[in-house]
């Protein structure tokens, strides 16, 4: 019962928020992104997407109907278990519903099977214990109208249904197949008013009191509980069918076979199951990440360190200014904790939820660890990983976000299936302080070594794959590498990597003079130089990952004519000589390089045009 007891606490901490919304996605004209909010319900509630809006006076008359736009129509509604799960069956929530419930003459515009609208009385009757009760007066008003009128022809009267497409005529089933909400005039809206939040839950709880069966409270340990095997659907999203907790099968192996009935298996009070799942369609709306419905959910932290964050690689300092003297450590703990001390008992909580069939949801990986243990894994991952890119004639702090290591390893067009179980395994890897698992590695460094298999338009770019092959080298290497060029490195991998940059530095600066000179000389032509060459660097770059010392001397080979061309000669041979003075005698031999090669050809690179920025130097 831990996830449960963890997500009760989450309900109760944050008490303030109940029936709030919290923003969690601006609206945006330019995209036509919509605002998005979430709300934590409160308990023995739901939300629905009402169409229609209708003000009743409080002595029961209509006021007025009107449509409602659509960025508000999201409405906290009393429900109860049996609404909450109906599937056809007519099972009516307690005020605000669709049509069929709550117009009494539904059945003179849609042809029912019976003779008379089962729904709306079934509807009625549960509305009037309610009003009749201590907690119902407020909704009183709506009772009398909906008894004593029909509310379909008076809403075609006043020509509500004109935003529908309907006026002057009879509306059809998928006119009616929407939700309507009520209002009594004067009084604060239902579905923001803290106060009619809780006369419901105090009415329904004292009924379940009367009616359910009473026991301990698995979560809790509390005993004489009003126990419940029925629990909230709509976790992952509105409508969703799949629970966490069910027992509706009887006939085959849900729980026979070791039981006799259900209530044997586990008990859970309502209120504890209401909680718990509340507070957990709440995070999901607030914080997480689904993939192909398979959700990755991770709170108990600031708002700028959770897993979404995290994942879209958008955690930064709120002075994102280059600065290479300041430790990525020291970055994402000023970004993590505004400037805060995490406090020794902190907690942080990891979920993975996924659906095998459309009705089972089920928990895949559920952990909790201390907060400091938590922040610490995520600098040392990403602090491992970070490179320094000179770009905009200025030095920038570079590491490849959750996603973009993904897309590199299976690139943008990947199977959702395959992208969320990459997904899975790294953030795993990841909090247990582990290196991304070698059969990534190996395809990262697949790809990486074959730029020629990248087209012009492909995503990601080869350039990018490139860079993240190099930062998960140098992760794995726990600190070995610095995030610059080392120019002291004899690691005989890294050094190979160097070679190769200026070999591709030198080469790619005369054929793009080469292609200036030409478009100079007759523009718009379609001269094949207009097309960008590979250099023999990049074309051999995979033979070379595989037999450095041969493929070596025939790419210096095919070189020299370039070389003696370039107007960084002098440089180029420089960096050659340096580069082999790191050599040992060894080193020159045809066993296979790691991906550590990668590392090197991004830091020489970097190293170049940092240089060349700084120096006004052309390549």
């Amino acid at each position: 019962m831990t996830w449960i007891n963890d997500l009760i606490a989450v309900y109760d901490r944050n008490q303030e928020w109940v029936g709030k919304p919290k923003l969690v996605q601006e609206e945006d004209s330019k995209t036509g992104r919509p605002e998005k909010n979430a709300v934590l319900l409160p308990l023995s509630h739901t939300t629905v997407k009402a169409q229609y809006e209708i003000t009743i006076s409080e002595t029961g008359e209509l006021v007025k109907a009107v449509p409602v736009d659509e960025q508000k129509r999201t409405t906290i509604i009393p429900a109860t278990i049996d609404a909450n799960s109906r599937t056809s069956k007519a099972v009516p929530y307690p005020v605000h519903d669709k049509f069929q419930y709550v117009a009494r003459d539904y059945q003179d515009y849609v042809s029912l099977k019976t003779t008379q609208n089962e729904a709306y009385y079934s509807y009625l009757r549960q509305l009037s214990d309610f009003v009749n009760s201590v907690d119902g007066q407020a909704f009183k008003p709506i009772y009398e109208y909906l008894k004593h009128h029909d509310l379909i022809h008076d809403l075609i009267e006043q020509g509500t249904f004109t935003a529908a497409g309907v006026k002057g005529k009879r509306p059809e089933k998928k006119d009616l197949a929407v939700f309507v909400r009520f209002k009594v005039a004067g009084e604060k809206d239902f579905w923001q008013d803290p106060e009619a939040f809780a006369h419901w839950d105090h009415y329904y709880q004292d009924r379940l009191n009367q009616e359910e069966m009473h026991g301990i409270s698995y979560a809790t340990g509390l005993s004489d509980q009003v126990l419940t095997g029925r629990h909230p659907g709509a976790i992952r999203y509105p409508g969703d069918k799949a629970k966490l907790i069910s027992s509706n099968d009887s006939q085959n192996y849900t729980y026979r076979g070791r039981f006799l009935a259900p209530e044997e298996v586990v008990g859970l009070s309502y209120c504890d199951s209401q909680k718990a799942h509340l507070a957990l369609k709440w995070l999901i709306e607030l914080q997480s990440i689904s993939i192909d419905g398979q959700i990755f959910l991770v709170w108990g932290v600031n708002e700028e360190c959770t897993l979404k964050s995290v994942f879209w690689g958008n955690v930064k300092p709120k002075n994102d200014q280059p600065n290479t003297d300041l430790s990525m450590a020291e970055q994402f703990q000023k970004a993590f904790w505004r400037g805060n001390k995490v406090k020794p008992h902190d907690r942080v909580y990891l979920m993975e939820l996924d659906a095998a069939t459309p009705g089972r949801l089920g928990i895949l990986n559920y952990r909790s660890m201390d907060a400091q243990t938590y922040f610490d894994r995520l600098v040392s991952w990403f602090e491992g990983m970070q490179l320094s890119r000179c770009y905009d004639q200025k030095d920038h702090v570079w590491n490849p976000s959750l996603r973009q290591m993904i897309e590199a390893v299976y690139g943008t067009t990947g199977s959702d299936k395959i992208l969320k179980n990459a997904l899975s395994r790294v953030i795993q890897a990841m909090l247990d302080g582990q290196a991304l698992p070698p059969d990534l590695q190996r395809q990262l460094y697949v790809k990486a070594s074959h730029p020629l298999s990248f087209k012009a338009d492909s995503s990601p770019k080869w350039q990018t794959v490139c860079l993240t092959t190099a930062a998960v080298w140098k992760h794995k290497a726990k600190g070995r590498f610095k995030m610059e060029l080392d120019r002291q490195e004899t690691d005989r991998s890294y050094l190979f990597g160097r070679l190769l940059a200026v070999a591709d530095i030198v080469e790619q600066g005369v054929l793009d003079v080469k292609e200036k000179e030409n478009a100079q000389q007759a523009p718009g032509s379609n001269n094949k130089l207009d097309k960008r060459r590979a250099t023999n660097a990049r074309r051999y770059m995979a033979t070379f990952a595989q037999r450095p010392a041969t493929t070596w001397k025939n790419i210096y080979l095919r070189l020299l004519p370039y070389l003696r061309q370039s107007r960084a000669q002098f440089k180029a041979q420089k960096e050659f000589d340096q580069i082999m003075g790191l050599m040992g005698k060894d080193a020159m031999v045809d066993q296979p390089l790691d991906g550590t090669f990668l590392l090197g050809y991004s830091h020489q690179r970097n190293a170049w045009f940092k240089k060349a920025t700084e120096n006004e130097e052309e390549k």
